[in-house]
């Protein structure tokens, strides 16, 4: 009996991580996990000793991040569709910095987004959920 792919992709990533120091998660492996309406978030990594995250953003059309503060970096690229802070459009390909302290206004995303967002650990409210 052959493996299933997925099991199989994650033993293959398992496999390349231990022998030379790589973390691969493939696109069609992980699991999205429904945080807030329209948006999903799919772990990367998580950095433990650093209280951080590398997270995918899916935000389906309409979607709406609502206003948050920042205790410390956050880092996002928009890798798919846009997102509107602030009246301005940011759209594949731009990065934005929020600063420890600093606050977001909602986010929106009018036709949908991919997000690549490394952040502070969101590990308990993911779990809640």
């Amino acid at each position: 009996t052959l493996m299933p792919t997925s099991v199989r992709e994650r033993l293959r990533a398992r496999v390349l991580e231990r022998a030379g120091g790589i973390h691969v998660v493939r696109a069609g492996v992980g699991e999205w996990i429904r945080v807030l309406p329209g948006i999903a978030i799919k772990r990367l990594r998580e950095d433990r000793a650093q209280r951080t995250e590398t997270n995918l953003w899916r935000l389906d059309a309409g979607a709406v991040i609502p206003e948050h503060d920042h205790l410390d970096d956050e880092e996002c690229l928009v890798l798919e569709g846009s997102i509107i802070q602030d009246d301005i459009e940011y759209r594949a390909g731009d990065y934005l910095h929020a600063r420890p302290g600093s606050r977001h206004v909602p986010l929106r995303a009018p036709h949908g987004a991919l997000l690549l967002i490394r952040s502070q650990a969101l590990g308990s409210y993911l779990s809640a959920r």
